[in-house]
């Protein structure tokens, strides 16, 4: 690990709990979405921030008129490599 590398779990306690979250993996721009961060499994924790930002993603419908809709999130870059 580098000098500034900082892994996911070191600022998970600092997310918004309220917050949706969206984490995708840098090697295969893959994601997972989540409705708090606490249903994020802790084998992200491990992982190494790449960078994070706000986006659209998508989510089951709350009001079961669509499957799907697009919702605002946190969303983190993850990488297994720093």
């Amino acid at each position: 690990m580098r000098d500034g590398d900082i892994r996911f779990g070191e600022i998970r306690e600092y997310c918004s709990c309220i917050d949706r979250v969206s984490i995708c993996m840098k090697e295969i721009l893959c994601y997972e979405n989540f409705k708090y961060i606490r249903q994020v499994p802790d084998t992200y924790d491990e992982l190494y921030l790449y960078s994070f930002g706000i986006i659209l993603g998508e989510f089951p419908s709350e009001n079961g008129l669509r499957p799907l809709e697009w919702l605002g999130c946190l969303e983190f870059m993850l990488s297994k490599t720093s």
